[in-house]
């Protein structure tokens, strides 16, 4: 094969896009990420009430359950939040010295 046979690529002349196209895109990512993230929650719920079912554990005991892990997930968000508002005042402290 020569290098005559190959197609040439030439620069694209289309531009960057606008600030305000990045930010419809960014939107809509977002909101693309956050429709998944519930459809995935309420999939997971729906799907623990029914393997309860199947196995027949009570619905009581099921929201018992769910109730804890939402308990303990905040449990842990909240530690995190915690952390972070740490290490942000101790870098602001060190920093002003």
């Amino acid at each position: 094969m020569h290098d005559t046979d190959m197609p040439v690529k030439r620069p694209s002349m289309r531009t960057k896009p606008s600030a305000i196209e990045r930010s419809s895109a960014r939107r809509r990512t977002w909101v693309r990420t956050a429709r998944t993230v519930v459809l995935g929650t309420l999939a997971a719920i729906a799907a623990m009430f029914w393997v309860a079912r199947q196995y027949g554990v009570q619905t009581e005991v099921m929201l018992e359950f769910l109730v804890t892990s939402v308990f303990f997930v905040g449990l842990m968000i909240g530690s995190g939040l915690i952390g972070v508002l740490l290490l942000r005042g101790l870098r602001q402290l060190f920093k002003r010295r």
